[in-house]
């Protein structure tokens, strides 16, 4: 990953911080000495993108990043997200293979992550056994939930997977404040289809759109349909 402000060390508090969040550090020894380089990043910051080049193994201290495909015409489709304690599918492949960035890592949040230069990454990949199964440990879990991902895409209708999101993403107020674009995002289709049902439903009298927000008026429906 790449951000904006440049790199600084880890301070004693965050280094806890890392160590909570991944125990691995601690039971370790070379990254439990490792001084890591730390990195702060802003909320809508771009990460990475494709073509760049994948330069270091990188330790999410706070946040939320989101790790997306993006086509020639800007439509995206939501892979995973990363939060602290988890790790980038992608950069570890790339790391592995000595290959640069296909997909773009977006900042949900503000928050920092710390990172060891790609040299370090395969001495501990050569060096350690414990290092090594943590690596493809968390390439399996992850595949995982990438390959499900694409199932729920390919027989799960867009309909209902769109229910689904609107009540997952629904506050007490029975409001949900996700922008249209970034709903197409997550479910891997296009913004003219989640305007469309969106549309539909309103007139349905399940729910009503404002800019900026959807009031869900008609909850159980909306469940229905999700299942």
């Amino acid at each position: 990953m790449s951000a904006s402000d440049k790199p600084l060390e880890l301070k004693l508090a965050e280094q806890q911080v890392l160590s909570n969040v991944f125990p691995e550090v601690s039971s370790i020894p070379d990254m439990e000495n490792y001084s890591w380089k730390k990195q702060s990043f802003k909320h809508s910051e771009v990460l990475f993108k494709p073509g760049q080049p994948c330069d270091r193994f990188m330790l999410l201290g706070h946040g939320v990043v989101r790790v997306e495909l993006q086509n020639p015409q800007s439509r995206a489709m939501v892979l995973y997200r990363i939060e602290p304690g988890q790790l980038c599918i992608h950069s570890l492949i790339n790391l592995i293979n000595d290959d640069v960035y296909s997909f773009i890592a977006v900042a949900e949040t503000d928050g920092w992550f710390c990172w060891a230069d790609k040299d370090h990454f395969h001495e501990w990949m050569t060096q350690s056994g414990d290092f090594q199964r943590w690596i493809f440990n968390n390439i399996g879990s992850r595949f995982k939930q990438v390959v499900d991902r694409f199932a729920q895409h390919a027989f799960i209708s867009v309909e209902s997977r769109l229910a689904g999101l609107l009540i997952e993403k629904m506050g007490q107020d029975q409001l949900v404040h996700w922008k249209q674009s970034d709903m197409a995002a997550e479910l891997g289709t296009a913004r003219e289809i989640v305007s469309r049902h969106l549309s539909r439903w309103q007139k349905q009298n399940l729910l009503e759109t404002r800019r900026g927000v959807i009031e869900i008026l008609d909850i159980q429906t909306l469940v229905d349909i999700a299942v």
